[in-house]
Parts: structure tokens; C-alpha cells; sequence
């Protein structure tokens, strides 16, 4: 079990007052979804409570994703699930939407049970979020299964992301380029994300200090902080995300920290489109496992691909 970075942990309060800071100092769009508690009829999407958590982690399982409650938890807070029902009142599709201001959202953990495919609940649930979007541009990741619907929907192609899985062997790597993330940093650390992201993403950011077990920043020569990354704790695996940085030699030097001492299995989703990271890591225990097609609806994507090496996790754009 890898060791939470004493950085981290031992100011958690202090790191979470000063993420909170940032909406004092920001102009921060803040839009609620709440809709109406009306009874819905079976085949209709309605918005999901936390209480409906092991159902979403069951239907998950039963499509061979896995229960992913952490991945859930976090998307319950941050975002909005929405799920369809049957005439017996069993789960059998789920959506999530998470929006970053009014005019841009992820939609992810787009799933529909075994026994209903076919039927039009993927279709029906997409309608659904994108409605409930108002116009906002769309992004997701699409596997290979879903990319039909989305495009039959309007998305369309923008990148790739591959996802790679192992275990790190750092043979030849060098550490202590970056620096363990400390209550004042989030306040840059967020103005970065913003300039990378192209979106204020304040709720996640708040949520990121208690959610990953380390967070390292990387400085320039002035000392400001031009990079940053996380790992965090899944159901069979540590990932690593986001990593954000100027370069390929910044995230390379960023993962190598991250993963220091650490023998579990990693995961690391890394933008298919020339980053140079992947070969990298491939070279040091990881391979490349699948591929999902970045997509949007609208546009255009807000985000500086060049600094974005891998995003938190696929589900939250």
C-alpha cells in the first residue's frame, strides 16, 4: 500500500481552506441542476441520489467495468448521475454530467445493462444530458463501442487517449525535479488549471487534496508553478492523473516523482497524439491497453492539449 504524502496529509485542513480561497479571488460561474422530485415513469432519466451508489457500482460490474466506488463517490459530489429504470424498478442505464461554469460539461459513465441493449436507453439517456447541457460544448471519451452512438448524436473526433497499465520500473529515471504540494500552492496550482483547462474547475480542485494520496507541483526558475499531477486510489489500481505540464520532459519528470517508491499497479490515460510520455512510460513496465477516441459536441474544446498529458480520469473530461 503505497504511503499518502505526508505533504498532503498533514495540512489537509489548511490545503482545502486554501483551494477554497479560490472563489473569493476568481470569477467563479456556478451552475446548479435541480430537477423537479416529480414520480418518473419507467424509461424516463431521472437525477440520481448518492443513496443510489451500489446500484450504479452493480451495473458497472455487471459490463465488466468494475464497482469503481471511489470513481463514483467523486462523480456523485462533483457532478450530476442520472440513471433510467425499468418497469421493475432495476438500474439499467446510467449517465453523469459534470460542468465546469455554463458553457462547457463532461459527460462519462454512459452505461446500459446487458439485458436492454439495443432498446434505445443509450440514446435516450445522451438526449437526455444533452438537454439538460442547455447548448453548453460536450466533451467525452468514447470507446470503441460507444462511438457510434455519439456520432449518430453529433459528436466528433478531437484526440485519442490511451490507457496504459503495469508496474513502473524506474531503471534509469531521475526524481526530485518537482515538490510535494503545499497549502500555498493551490491557489497557483488552480490558476494553472484554469489556463490549461480553459475552465474554472474549483469544486474538483477543492475535492482533490482528500481524494489523491500525493500531489506534486513543478516550478520554473522563478519558482512559480508551471506543472502539477496527483495520484489517486481505485478499485484494483493507483492512477496517476491529471499531469499537467509545459512539456514532455516536465510530465515525465512529474510521474517519475509521483510513482517514487511505489510497487503497486499504476495507470497512467495519456494523450495518444504524439506525447512522447507514452513510449516513455512503455519503456519503464507500463503498456498500452486500449484506446478511446476523445470526442465534442459544440465547441471549441477550451483546453491546451499540449500541457494536458493526462486528465484525472476519463470521466471528468
Amino acid at each position: 500500500m503505497t504511503v499518502i504524502s505526508p505533504a498532503i496529509t498533514d495540512t489537509a485542513v489548511g490545503v482545502v481552506e486554501a483551494v477554497a480561497a479560490v472563489e473569493a479571488i476568481e470569477e467563479i460561474e456556478t451552475v446548479v441542476a435541480i430537477e423537479a422530485l416529480a414520480p418518473a415513469t419507467a424509461g424516463s432519466a431521472v437525477r440520481l441520489t448518492e443513496a443510489d451508489l451500489p446500484r450504479c457500482g452493480e451495473l458497472g460490474v455487471s459490463r465488466g467495468w468494475g464497482a469503481e466506488e471511489r470513481k463514483w463517490g467523486l462523480l456523485f459530489e462533483v457532478g450530476e448521475v442520472y440513471g433510467i429504470e425499468d418497469a421493475d424498478g432495476r438500474l439499467v442505464a446510467t449517465a453523469v454530467l459534470t460542468r465546469y461554469g455554463a458553457r462547457f460539461a463532461t459527460i462519462s459513465m454512459v452505461l446500459v445493462a446487458q439485458t436492454h441493449e439495443r432498446q434505445g436507453y443509450g440514446t435516450r439517456i445522451m438526449r437526455h444530458l444533452i438537454d439538460q447541457a442547455a447548448g453548453a460544448t460536450l466533451v467525452l471519451h468514447a470507446t470503441p463501442n460507444g462511438r457510434p452512438l455519439y456520432e449518430k448524436l453529433g459528436f466528433r473526433a478531437f484526440g485519442s487517449v490511451e490507457a496504459h497499465v503495469g508496474t513502473f520500473d524506474a531503471t534509469g529515471t531521475k526524481t526530485g525535479r518537482s515538490q510535494p504540494a503545499a497549502p500555498e500552492d493551490l491557489l497557483q496550482l488552480a490558476r494553472l488549471d484554469r489556463e490549461v483547462y480553459g475552465v474554472h474547475r474549483t469544486a474538483l480542485l477543492k475535492r482533490l487534496p482528500r481524494f489523491a494520496e500525493r500531489i506534486r507541483v513543478l516550478r520554473d526558475a522563478d519558482g512559480l508553478i508551471i506543472g502539477y499531477g496527483a495520484t489517486w486510489r481505485g478499485e484494483t489500481r493507483l492512477n496517476i492523473g491529471p499531469v499537467l505540464a509545459p512539456d514532455f520532459a516536465g510530465a515525465r519528470d512529474l510521474v517519475a516523482d509521483l510513482v517514487d517508491g511505489v510497487e503497486d499497479e499504476l495507470r497512467l490515460d495519456i494523450d495518444a497524439e504524439g506525447d512522447d510520455l507514452s513510449a516513455w512510460a512503455c519503456g519503464h513496465g507500463l503498456k498500452a491497453v486500449f484506446t478511446c477516441t476523445h470526442m465534442v459536441l459544440g465547441g471549441p474544446v477550451p483546453m491546451d492539449q499540449a500541457r494536458l498529458h493526462s486528465p484525472l480520469m476519463c470521466a471528468l473530461g
